[in-house]
């Protein structure tokens, strides 16, 4: 079975992405009025890696820009040609929060979309130019592409432990304050034994470097 990448699905695949979904539904009664063309560009992306109980969750984050033109009747007044503009960008908006809604399996839904309007202007359309907008639509596509388990000794460095707690990993560990920073004091722990009391009530170990263990050869 062939993997598809997620960001594939989620901006390409004829039947869950983004750009071929509003390509569809320009071509519907609803959009029917309506003169557009459109493209599209990530202005950023950046990845997050959180710890969630047993994995590490890598969290992608896209600020996309979806490029509009929207073509208007040279005998349509600058305030009705605004407005139809508008309408237009109202009906866009509403199916991209649709389409994330519909594709909770592959992103978080969308909650905010930022437009920004040119004045009327020429705007190019098939080797010429016709009256009309140009809009760009700002938002930002929440993914998770992959999400891999934990060792045991990964646990270990993203979990707290209080003292007086059996030691699930031997090696070093960091005391650790209330506020989650470093102490800069360190202890040695064994499997199995418990943590030793700390200076002060409120503060827990971390482990930061477990002993490694020679194959002995028989």
């Amino acid at each position: 079975m062939i993997q598809i990448p997620i960001v594939r699905q989620i901006l390409l695949d004829p039947g869950t992405g983004l750009l071929p979904y509003l390509s569809q539904q320009l071509q519907t009664q609803s959009f029917s009025h309506f003169k557009s063309q459109f493209g599209f560009y990530v202005d950023e992306s950046c990845t997050q890696v959180t710890s969630k109980d047993d994995s590490l969750e890598t969290q992608t984050i896209l600020l996309l820009t979806l490029k509009l033109s929207i073509l208007v009747d040279s005998q349509t007044p600058s305030d009705e040609a605004a407005v139809h503009a508008l309408e237009f960008q109202e009906l866009l908006d509403a199916q991209i929060i649709r389409w994330s809604q519909d594709n909770e399996n592959l992103l978080q839904p969308i909650s905010s979309i930022k437009s920004t309007f040119s004045q009327l202007s020429d705007i190019p359309f098939h080797g010429g130019y016709l009256p009309g907008f140009e809009i760009k639509s700002q938002f930002t596509i929440v993914y998770s592409p992959v999400t891999t388990e934990l060792s045991q000794s990964e646990k270990a460095q993203y979990s707290l432990h209080n003292p007086g707690e059996r030691t699930p990993i031997s090696g070093q560990y960091e005391v650790i304050n209330s506020n989650g920073k470093s102490t800069g004091l360190e202890v040695t722990s064994t499997a199995g034994n418990p943590f030793p009391p700390t200076s002060e009530s409120d503060q827990s170990y971390r482990l930061v470097d477990p002993t490694k263990h020679k194959k002995s050869n028989r």
